[in-house]
C-alpha cells in the first residue's frame, strides 16, 4: 500500500507545516510593507528599507532551520526552502534599488514619471504575490485558483515590460545627443532595470506556489 507524501506530512509534520505557511505568509507580508514604503517615499529612505530587509532576514533564518528539522512535510522541503529565498530576494531587490538611488540622488533626487509608474507595478506584483501565497495555509491546494492568482502577478510584470521599454526608448533618444551626461543615463538606466526586475522576482515565486499547487492537484 502506498501513502502519498502529503498524508504523511500531515500525519508527521502538521505543526511544522502551519508553521512554514505562516511564517512564509508573514515574509510576504514584510515585502508588501516594504513595497509600500518604497513607493510613498520614492525609494529614498535607504535605512527605512534596510529595516525591512532585516525584519525579513530573521524571518528567513526562521524558516530554514524549521525546514533543516523537518524530517516529512506536506510540501517538498527544497521548493520550499527555494520559495522563501525567493521571496526574500524580492525585498532584497528594494533594498539594491534604494541603495542606487541613494549613490546616484544628484540625478534621482527626483525621480521620473517611468521610475514611479515601475515602482507600482513592483508594489502591484509583490500584493499579488502575498495573496497568492495565503493559499499555503489552506488544507489542499487548488491548481485553477493559484493559477488565478498568479495572473495578478504576470499581468503586473507584463505591465513593467512595457513601461520599461518605453522608458528605454526615451533614454535612447535624450542621451544619444553629443553633450549628454553618461552618468546620469547609467544612473536612470540602471534603475529601471533594478525595478522591473521587482516584478521578475515576483513572478518566480508565483510559479514556484503553481508548482507546489501542480503537485497536489
Amino acid at each position: 500500500m502506498t501513502t502519498r507524501p502529503g498524508a504523511l506530512a500531515r500525519l508527521f509534520g502538521a505543526s511544522h507545516n502551519e508553521r512554514f505557511a505562516n511564517l512564509v505568509k508573514e515574509l510576504a507580508t514584510i515585502g508588501v510593507a516594504c513595497a509600500a514604503h518604497f513607493r510613498a517615499t520614492d525609494g529614498q529612505d535607504v535605512p527605512g528599507i534596510v529595516e525591512f530587509e532585516r525584519r525579513a532576514d530573521k524571518i528567513v533564518d526562521e524558516i530554514h532551520e524549521l525546514l533543516d528539522n523537518s524530517f516529512i512535510m506536506r510540501f517538498d522541503i527544497p521548493e520550499a526552502m527555494k520559495l522563501t529565498d525567493e521571496v526574500d530576494d524580492v525585498i532584497d531587490g528594494m533594498r539594491r534599488a534604494a541603495a542606487h538611488i541613494d549613490i546616484y540622488k544628484p540625478f534621482l533626487h527626483t525621480l521620473r514619471p517611468e521610475a514611479k509608474e515601475l515602482i507600482i507595478a513592483g508594489e502591484k506584483a509583490i500584493q499579488a504575490l502575498s495573496n497568492l501565497i495565503t493559499i499555503l495555509g489552506e488544507p489542499r491546494l487548488t491548481l485553477h485558483r493559484a493559477r488565478e492568482l498568479a495572473r495578478v502577478i504576470n499581468d503586473a510584470e507584463s505591465e513593467a515590460d512595457r513601461v520599461i521599454a518605453r522608458a528605454e526608448r526615451g533614454l535612447v533618444a535624450e542621451f544619444s545627443k553629443p553633450a549628454a551626461n553618461t552618468l546620469e543615463f547609467i544612473a536612470l538606466d540602471k534603475l529601471y532595470q533594478m525595478l522591473e526586475e521587482m516584478t521578475d522576482d515576483a513572478k518566480r515565486c508565483g510559479k514556484l506556489v503553481v508548482s507546489l499547487a501542480r503537485k497536489e492537484a
